[in-house]
């Protein structure tokens, strides 16, 4: 290989992430954000690079550059193809965000194209013929489905078009580290195993005309009248607070406008329960990591079917957005060991885990096979 072909398969070491983002719900490019995080460690060299909404409100990473767009992917066709010609990435991986020109343009690059579904109708798009002839791999999220299968569908198009992989996995979310954690924990004078942790998500979302982590805090204050424990509330990075200004924290109530997303897992594996929002990236967090959680539907059209599947698998429990009903559960959830032990093992039964590890370092072998 002489210097020119040296340099370039060194610039060819680039992953682009391309998720859907906008000013309300940011599963997506949190998921995208863990993949990137992951990457780096299964291979130290790769550089990746994130394009996203510019009022998304969402947690940048000073090590992984993050090229701002005026709306979601999807709607922004020629700039991800400007970002693809100017990066000439190895490998570009659109996450339920992005259009057949786009998966073309990365494919004409040069590069490996992958396209993750993570809810039904995202599914269907990449077993469409002409986008499975574009792809080279498909990762379909599959949460607690122990034995994930292609439908029949599903299974007469991989034969017409053998050569897109299809993996199925869990949920994707960092790994929690609780030492990141413990100087959080010290400056609430909270103790792990000893508070309650509410987090609505990041959608920015309201209910019955109220922003819904003001609905949160309310409940949180009724919790800690119920069963003693203090509650740490979550607001989320697009919390867009009402007309009367931020909530005041109730006694026993500790508020934070938002946390990264590796010290937010940290935080939860730390509770004694947790009542967050039904997302994605939350339900990796949380009732994946084996934490006693209540869901509620916080926004986004994906999160009542997820609640039910989760709920009728015996992983968590729910309630509706009605203060009293959280703290009741919440309550009872976090006076009950047996009852969250249940939980947790529900949730691994059923093949619930954080699978960003293997779903990363199978992104490094494609890049790298390249």
């Amino acid at each position: 290989m002489d210097a020119a072909d040296a340099l370039g398969a060194q610039m060819r070491e680039l992953m682009l992430f391309v998720p859907a983002s906008g000013p309300t719900g940011s599963g997506e490019y949190y998921r995208c954000l863990a993949l990137a995080r992951a990457v780096r460690g299964h291979m130290p060299g790769c550089e990746c690079h994130l394009l996203v909404h510019r009022q998304a409100g969402v947690e940048l990473d000073a090590e992984l550059p993050c090229h701002l767009l005026e709306d979601t992917p999807t709607r922004q066709t020629s700039r991800v193809l400007d970002w693809i010609e100017r990066l000439q990435p190895g490998l570009v991986l659109f996450d339920s965000a992005g259009r057949l020109g786009q998966l073309r343009a990365a494919r004409a690059s040069g590069a490996a194209t992958v396209w993750l579904s993570d809810r039904p109708g995202k599914r269907r798009k990449g077993f469409r013929w002409r986008a499975m002839r574009q792809l080279d791999l498909h990762l379909v999220a599959a949460p607690g489905e122990r034995h994930p299968a292609l439908s029949t569908r599903e299974r007469w198009m991989r034969r017409l078009c053998p050569t897109m992989a299809v993996e199925f996995f869990s949920t994707i979310a960092p790994g929690a580290d609780v030492r990141l954690a413990q100087p959080l924990l010290r400056s609430l004078n909270v103790v792990a195993d000893a508070f309650l942790l509410f987090v609505a998500g990041g959608g920015g979302y309201r209910h019955a005309g109220r922003p819904i982590p003001e609905l949160l805090v309310e409940a949180a204050g009724l919790a800690h009248l119920q069963c003693g424990l203090p509650v740490v509330v979550v607001l989320g990075p697009q919390y867009r607070p009402g007309a009367a200004g931020p909530p005041t924290a109730p006694a026993g109530v500790h508020l934070l406008d938002a946390l990264p997303t590796a010290q937010l897992g940290a935080l939860l594996s730390c509770a004694r329960a947790a009542l967050t929002g039904a997302g994605s990236m939350m339900v990796a967090q949380g009732v994946a990591a084996g934490v006693p959680t209540v869901l509620v539907a916080a926004g986004g059209t994906d999160q009542p079917a997820r609640i039910r599947e989760l709920v009728d698998a015996g992983a968590a429990l729910t309630a509706p957005l009605e203060p009293p009903v959280i703290a009741e559960v919440v309550s009872r959830l976090a006076a009950e060991p047996a009852l969250g032990a249940g939980l947790a093992e529900a949730a691994a039964a059923v093949g619930l885990r954080n699978d960003v590890e293997r779903v990363a370092g199978r992104l490094a072998r494609l890049l790298a096979a390249r």
